[in-house]
């Protein structure tokens, strides 16, 4: 799945392109202000999944962590970006962390963490 990620002025616009779990949300725009913290590589495993899909090392959905709610959209959990939100709202839901699969992560987390100080 491809996914894109532009950084605009004041935000990170996230396309999801045709994920059947977004559909009324083919893309997020996150504000810098709500980013936290940034992180890379595998996610915590203990996650309670509450919509969605988990299969192997793909998780596509909306999980439960630690008190707040996570969304996951990723195939492979090596190369996925973390963000911590300060309960950025999706839907219903006010989400703590986005982990999402991109291509070169270290690289992206790099350019949102000069975006974000």
């Amino acid at each position: 799945m491809t996914r894109k990620i532009q950084l605009m002025e004041t935000y990170v616009n996230i396309d999801f392109g045709n994920s059947p779990l977004l559909k009324f949300h083919k893309e997020l725009q996150i504000p810098y202000s709500s980013i936290k913290g940034i992180t890379t590589g595998r996610p915590i495993p203990n996650a309670f999944k509450l919509f969605g899909l988990l299969l192997g090392g793909m998780r596509n959905g909306l999980f439960r962590s630690n008190g707040g709610y996570q969304l996951h959209i990723f195939e492979n959990e090596i190369e996925t970006l973390h963000l911590d939100l300060n309960s950025f709202k999706v839907g219903k839901f006010k989400i703590s962390k986005l982990i999402i699969g991109v291509e070169n992560p270290e690289e992206i987390s790099k350019n949102i963490s000069e975006r974000v100080n």
